[in-house]
């Protein structure tokens, strides 16, 4: 009587196996033959510098602010990120092209693309007036830049003093880099500079010692809210990146990343 109990239940388990093995294969070949996620191809310019970006020689990104936000993001879609460094001339027409999915930590008042391109807030930039310590300029208007040599660098947009570049009223001088606008400075060839508080942050980090010499105005210049500016070519689609985005802040993750990286106003 056992030994017919005990092939009764094998018997029935093996018709139990037999039912269950094509639904078990058809749902593994349904697993199989599932698109895998595309990359999200996040486009950086050559030009930033620590701490939105590291690069290491001979041209490979490290690390810093961006290539970590970009990660974050990707991570949210469920995918993996693929970061690709290109010429500042060249990061509208990246993008807008299809050769990148998103670039980030830039604004419509930057960029001329209209439409419905451009995410959520993600962090504000903050741009400050820096002159020598030895004779600060003291910022807390316009007004108190007529008449002096301002360095900016070349290629960036100030609306607000555009007419009085344009007058003569104040003085552009333009650099292609961080370094040379300090230098200018330094050397007496300007009377303040104006750029970020990431670039300030910078260039201190790769020159400690020269952060004496320096005044930087508590008063910003100007404060802009970056976003990230998503391809109409991009398989990920707007709606999607702000969902993944709004996780982000509201988590506080975006916060807790800028701040670890020195940097105003993480949200």
């Amino acid at each position: 009587m056992r030994r017919l109990q005990h092939v009764l239940k094998f018997g029935l388990w093996f018709s139990a196996m037999a039912c269950a093995g094509p639904q078990a294969d058809a749902a593994q070949a349904t697993a199989a033959s599932a698109p895998a996620k595309p990359a999200l191809r996040v486009a950086h310019t050559e030009a930033m510098a620590y701490p939105l970006l590291s690069i290491s020689p001979p041209n490979r990104l490290s690390g810093g602010f961006l290539k970590d936000l970009g990660d974050l993001i990707a991570a949210e879609l469920g995918t993996e990120a693929r970061h690709l460094l290109v010429a500042r001339r060249r990061m509208e027409s990246t993008v807008m092209g299809g050769e990148a999915d998103i670039a980030c930590y830039y604004s419509p008042h930057w960029i001329p693309v209209a439409g419905p391109h451009w995410t959520v807030p993600v962090v504000p930039q903050v741009e400050r007036v820096v002159s020598l310590a030895a004779q600060p300029l003291p910022f807390e208007g316009l007004s108190d830049l007529q008449g002096k040599r301002i360095a900016v660098l070349l290629g960036y947009q100030f609306p607000q003093l555009q007419a009085a570049f344009e007058s003569g009223q104040v003085t552009r001088l333009d650099e292609r880099q961080v370094e040379l606008l300090f230098r200018r400075l330094r050397l007496g060839m300007a009377d303040a500079l104006i750029t970020s508080e990431v670039e300030i942050a910078g260039y201190f980090k790769r020159f400690p010692e020269e952060r004496e010499r320096f005044h930087i105005s508590h008063r910003s210049f100007s404060i802009t809210d970056t976003q990230c500016l998503v391809s109409p070519g991009s398989p990920w689609r707007l709606a999607a990146i702000n969902e993944a985005l709004t996780r982000l802040i509201q988590r506080g993750t975006v916060a807790r990343l800028a701040q670890r990286y020195g940097m105003s106003g993480g949200r």
